[in-house]
C-alpha cells in the first residue's frame, strides 16, 4: 500500500530508506524542511568512513551532493524555493518556464557587460593524463546520447550528448570535436535527447527533456525541441511554472509530432509537435516520478519511482498496470530484444521477462539477481540486450550470456590492471544502448560517453573507447592558482572526478590526474608551486611536495575528519604559505603544511567558509559567523547582514581589516551583498543592480585605488567598482553556477570554477573594468631595481617631488607583504624576510599610479 505523503511520513521514510530517492523528492513536497531532512538522513547514514564498502560510500556521496546543491538556495528556516527562481528573476525564462524569445547567451552578456572582455575556457578540454591512475577520472557526467550515421564515412557521423549540468553538445565528426549548443540554459541541464528521424540528411525534429531526472537535484522546465538539427532549441507547450517543481523523464519520440514523456504524476503525450499535451495516464500519487520508458514497435513500458510498472500496446495511448506501485522504493530498468521480449530489472538486481508475442504475457523471473548490483537509489540504472547478451548498468557494467544465470563485471570502475575483472569503465552508468553489428554498445556515465565493443558474447574484457573528449561539463567544487611561472599553475577539485593538476610535462603545461574521489578543496603554495593540496570528501587531504606528476595520490595527511562537512574548505594564509586553516567540525590551524592540526575553537559549528589575513581570521559555520583578530586565541560573533538569510561567503580588505564584504544565501530580493566598515558589527546593503539570484561568493580585488568586487552567482559572474551598480562581467560565460573565484594578480585575470562547465578566466585589468586611473608614463614612473632582487634590498627611485606617494607590495594571491610611504629620490626597502616569488609593487598618490612586477630570489 502506498503511504500518504505528509511531512511526518516523509521523515519516517527518509530514516527507513536513506539510500533511496526519498530525500530527492522533498523540494516539491509541501512542508519539507531542509535542516530536518539533513539531520535525519545523516543520523541514519552514520559517520562517513572512507574504508566502508563501495555501496555505503556511494550512499553518503549521493546524499551530500544533494545537500550541497540546496545549501545556498534554501531560506533561513529551511524552506525550499523553486530551483529556477534565479533564471526567472534574471529574465532568462518566463514564469511558465519558457526562455524569452530570441534570447541567446551572446545577447545576454553583451547587454549586461561593458568591459568588452570575453571569457576563455582554460580546461581541461580533454581527459587529463592518467598519471598512473588505472581508473582515472574523466570530464564529467552525461545523461544521454543520440547518433546520426553517415552512409559511407563514419568519421562524418553526427553525435549529440546531453548533460545534467552543461546542456547539449554536438559533434559533426564522430566525436573528434564538440560544440556546446545550450549554454544559456547550461545550469538547468538536460535529461534526454531524441529525434524523430535517424537520417543524417533529414534529421527530423530533435526533442530534449530538461532537468536532471536521475540525480533529482535540478527539476525540469519542460520539453524543448529543435528544428535546425540541434543548433537552437525552442520550448514546446509542456513547460512548468515556478511553483511546480516538476520532473520530465526520458522521451519516446514516435514521429516528428508524436512524443511521450513522464512527469511527477502523469504520462503525457503530444500528437501535434508539443502544441498540446494529453495526460494518457494519471498516477494515484503526486510523487510517482514516472519515466525510464522503453519502446519496441507499438509496445511501450514505463516504471515509476515506487517500483510500479506500466505497459501500453498502442504507442502510449492507453496504459495498464503490470506491477502496482508501492512495492519498493526504486524504479525498474527496462529494455527489449529483437523479438519484442521486454526485460526488466528490479532494485535487487533480479531480471524478469515480459513476452509480448504471447497471447497473455506475464512477468517471469529469469536466472539469479545480478551480483554486486548497486543503483544508488536509481541514480544509475539501465539495461541492454543484444543476441542473448544482457548488460546491466549500475555503478559497474555487469553482463550475462546465459539468461542471467551467471554474471560478470565487464565494465569495472575499480579496474587496476589486466588481472582485474573486465575493462575500465567509469562509475555510474546512466543509459546504455546498441550501436552497430555485433556486440557494440554505447553508454553514458559520470565520466562521459563510451563506445564499448565485445568481440563475442563470452568476451569479459571488452574494448572501451572514450568519445567525449572536448565535452567540457566538469563540475568543480574548488580551484587554486599560483602564477609563479609562465605556466599558470593550477589545481582543481571536481565532483566524482578527483582533481586535475596543471603540471610541466616535458616543458609543456599539461593537466594530470590527482587522486581524491570527490575533489572538494584545493591549495597551491604560492612560494613553491610544486607543493599542492587536494582535499577529498569529509576532511580527507593529500599533499604533493613535488607536484602530483608521478605521484597521483600524494602524501595522505592526518586531519581531524570527525564531523567535517562533505564539501569542506581549506584556506592558505595569504602571506605565510606554511600556515593552513581547515574547515572541519570547527576551524583548525596547521603551521607545518598540514602535518599536524590544532583546534582554534571558534564555536561556529561545522565550518563552511574561511577568510584570513595576518592575525585576522573569519569563519562562517553552521551555527554562526565568528571573527578573531589574534589568530584564533579569542573570538567574537559577527552579526548576520540579513535577518532573513545566512551569510555564506566573506571577503576582507587587507589594508583595512575592519572592512568586510559578505554574501547571504537564498532568494531574499534585494539582499545579496553587504559591506561592513566596523568588522561586522553593522552592515550596509550594496546589492543594487543584482537580480534576485543565489549569490555564492564575493571577492575583493586587493590593493587597488578603489573598491573592485567580483561576485560568483548561480548564473555567472558580476562585478562592481566604487559606487557603481553590479553588472554582468564579460561575454561568453555559460549561465551556470560559479563555485569558486580566484584572482591572478600578476596577470590581472579572474579565474572561476563552474559547476558543470569547467574552468574559465577573463582579463580584469582596471582600465577594462572602467576604473579611472592615470598611469605614469615610462619617463615619470618610479624606477624599481634590481629585478630580480637577489641581495634582499629593493630600490625605488622617484622622479617626482610629490611627497604623497605610497606603495603596497603584494604577492601573487593578493597577500599584502609590505607597505609604506615613498620619498623623493631613492628609497631603499628591506625585503630580506620576504619569501622568493613574484610580487607586484603598486605606487600611487591617489591620482596617478604605477604597478610593476618584481621577482625576489
Amino acid at each position: 500500500m502506498k503511504k500518504t505523503i505528509t511531512f511526518l511520513f516523509l521523515v519516517f521514510t527518509i530514516v527507513s530508506y536513506a539510500q533511496s530517492i526519498d530525500y530527492k523528492k522533498t523540494p516539491y513536497i509541501k512542508g519539507s524542511n531542509y535542516y530536518q531532512i539533513i539531520k535525519q538522513v545523516r543520523e541514519d547514514l552514520g559517520a562517513f568512513n572512507k574504508n566502508a564498502s563501495k555501496t555505503e560510500i556511494k550512499k553518503h556521496k549521493q546524499f551530500e551532493r544533494w545537500a550541497y546543491y540546496w545549501k545556498d538556495r534554501v531560506d533561513l528556516n529551511g524552506n525550499f524555493p523553486n530551483v529556477f527562481s534565479g533564471y526567472y528573476n534574471a529574465g532568462i525564462i518566463d514564469a511558465n518556464g519558457k526562455f524569452k524569445d530570441n534570447i541567446s547567451l551572446a545577447s545576454q552578456t553583451s547587454r549586461a557587460s561593458n568591459t568588452g572582455q570575453t571569457w576563455t575556457n582554460i580546461g581541461p578540454q580533454e581527459v587529463p593524463d592518467a598519471n598512473g591512475y588505472p581508473n582515472q577520472p574523466q570530464l564529467g557526467r552525461l545523461t544521454n546520447f543520440l547518433r546520426f550515421t553517415h552512409a559511407t564515412d563514419p568519421s562524418q557521423n553526427v553525435l549529440f550528448v546531453s548533460a545534467p549540468v552543461g546542456g547539449v553538445w554536438k559533434s559533426t565528426d564522430n566525436g573528434t570535436s564538440w560544440t556546446p549548443k545550450l549554454d544559456h540554459l547550461a545550469g538547468i541541464g538536460v535529461t534526454d535527447i531524441k529525434s524523430s528521424s535517424a537520417d543524417i540528411n533529414n534529421p527530423g525534429i530533435i526533442y530534449i527533456s530538461t532537468g536532471d531526472f536521475d540525480a533529482g537535484h535540478i527539476k525540469s522546465i519542460g520539453v524543448y525541441k529543435s528544428t535546425d538539427f540541434g543548433e537552437t532549441y525552442q520550448p514546446t507547450n509542456l513547460t512548468f511554472n515556478l511553483n511546480q517543481q516538476e520532473s520530465t523523464s526520458n522521451l519516446i519520440v514516435l514521429d516528428a509530432n508524436t512524443v511521450i514523456v513522464g512527469t511527477n504524476k502523469h504520462i503525457k503525450k503530444t500528437t501535434d509537435g508539443g502544441v498540446t499535451w494529453t495526460n494518457v495516464y494519471t498516477h494515484n500519487y503526486e510523487d510517482a516520478v514516472l519515466g525510464k520508458f522503453h519502446r519496441n514497435g507499438n509496445n511501450i513500458m514505463c516504471s515509476d519511482s515506487w517500483g510500479g510498472l506500466f505497459f501500453s500496446s498502442n504507442n502510449g495511448s492507453t496504459w495498464s498496470v503490470l506491477v502496482s506501485e508501492g512495492t519498493s522504493s526504486q524504479r525498474h530498468a527496462i529494455t527489449s530484444n529483437q523479438s519484442g521480449v521486454f526485460y526488466v530489472q528490479n532494485e535487487n538486481g533480479q531480471v524478469s521477462t515480459y513476452n509480448t508475442t504471447l497471447a497473455s504475457p506475464v512477468l517471469t523471473t529469469i536466472g539469479v539477481p545480478t551480483v554486486g548490483y548497486n543503483t544508488q537509489g536509481s541514480y544509475n540504472q539501465c539495461l541492454a540486450i543484444k543476441d542473448g547478451m544482457i548488460i546491466s548498468g549500475g555503478v559497474d557494467g555487469i553482463n550475462s550470456d546465459d539468461s542471467g544465470n551467471t554474471w560478470y563485471v565487464t565494465l569495472n570502475n575499480s579496474w587496476s590492471d589486466n588481472t582485474s575483472a573486465g575493462s575500465y569503465g567509469h562509475a555510474d552508468i546512466h543509459e546504455i544502448g546498441t550501436l552497430d553489428d555485433g556486440f557494440s554498445f554505447w553508454n553514458v556515465n559520470d565520466g562521459g560517453l563510451n563506445f564499448v565493443t565485445y568481440s563475442n558474447i563470452a568476451d569479459e574484457k571488452p574494448t572501451v573507447e572514450y568519445k567525449s573528449n572536448g565535452v567540457i561539463v566538469t563540475q568543480l567544487y574548488s580551484v587554486a592558482i599560483t602564477p609563479q611561472t609562465t605556466t599558470d599553475n593550477m589545481i582543481m577539485g571536481n565532483q566524482d572526478n578527483d582533481g586535475y593538476s596543471l603540471e610541466l610535462v616535458g616543458g609543456t603545461p599539461t593537466w594530470v590526474t590527482a587522486g581524491a574521489g570527490d575533489g572538494t578543496c584545493t591549495a597551491v603554495d604560492y612560494t613553491n608551486p610544486q607543493i599542492r593540496y587536494l582535499g577529498s570528501q569529509n576532511g580527507g587531504l593529500t599533499r604533493a611536495d613535488n607536484g602530483f606528476l608521478g605521484d597521483v595520490w600524494g602524501t595522505s595527511l592526518t586531519t581531524p575528519t570527525a564531523g567535517a562537512p562533505f564539501v569542506w574548505t581549506l584556506k592558505m594564509h595569504s602571506t605565510n604559505s606554511s600556515i593552513l586553516y581547515g574547515g572541519f567540525a570547527d576551524v583548525y590551524k596547521s603551521t607545518n603544511k598540514g602535518d599536524t592540526w590544532t583546534n582554534l575553537n571558534s564555536g561556529a559549528g561545522a565550518i563552511e567558509y574561511i577568510e584570513t589575513f595576518g592575525n585576522n581570521l573569519i569563519v562562517i559555520g553552521e551555527t554562526s559567523a565568528r571573527k578573531s583578530i589574534n589568530d584564533g586565541s579569542t573570538w567574537t560573533t559577527i552579526n548576520q547582514p540579513e535577518a532573513s538569510a545566512k551569510m555564506n561567503s566573506v571577503s576582507l580588505n587587507q589594508n583595512n581589516t575592519n572592512i568586510l564584504y559578505a554574501t547571504v544565501n537564498g532568494y531574499v530580493d534585494g539582499s545579496k551583498v553587504f559591506k561592513s566598515m566596523d568588522g561586522g558589527a553593522t552592515w550596509t546593503n550594496i546589492s543594487d543592480g543584482l537580480p534576485n539570484i543565489v549569490a555564492k561568493q564575493v571577492v575583493l580585488k586587493q590593493n587597488q585605488g578603489q573598491e573592485i568586487l567580483f561576485l560568483g552567482t548561480e548564473i555567472g559572474v558580476y562585478y562592481k567598482t566604487g559606487t557603481e551598480d553590479w553588472t554582468k562581467l564579460g561575454q561568453g560565460l555559460p549561465n551556470v553556477v560559479i563555485n569558486d573565484l580566484e584572482i591572478n594578480y600578476t596577470k590581472d585575470k579572474l579565474v572561476v570554477g563552474t559547476y558543470g562547465r569547467g574552468l574559465w578566466e577573463i582579463s580584469i585589468l582596471n582600465e577594462t573594468l572602467g576604473v579611472e586611473e592615470v598611469k605614469l608614463s615610462s619617463e615619470t614612473a618610479p624606477v624599481v631595481y634590481p629585478n630580480p632582487v637577489k641581495t634582499g634590498v629593493l630600490n625605488i627611485k622617484m622622479h617626482t617631488t610629490n611627497t604623497n606617494f605610497k606603495y603596497q607590495m603584494y604577492n601573487v594571491v593578493g597577500g599584502l607583504v609590505k607597505k609604506g610611504s615613498l620619498n623623493t629620490g631613492l628609497n631603499t626597502l628591506d625585503v630580506s624576510t620576504i619569501a622568493s616569488g613574484i610580487y607586484v609593487v603598486r605606487m600611487t598618490d591617489g591620482i596617478t599610479v604605477s604597478a610593476q612586477k618584481v621577482i625576489i630570489k
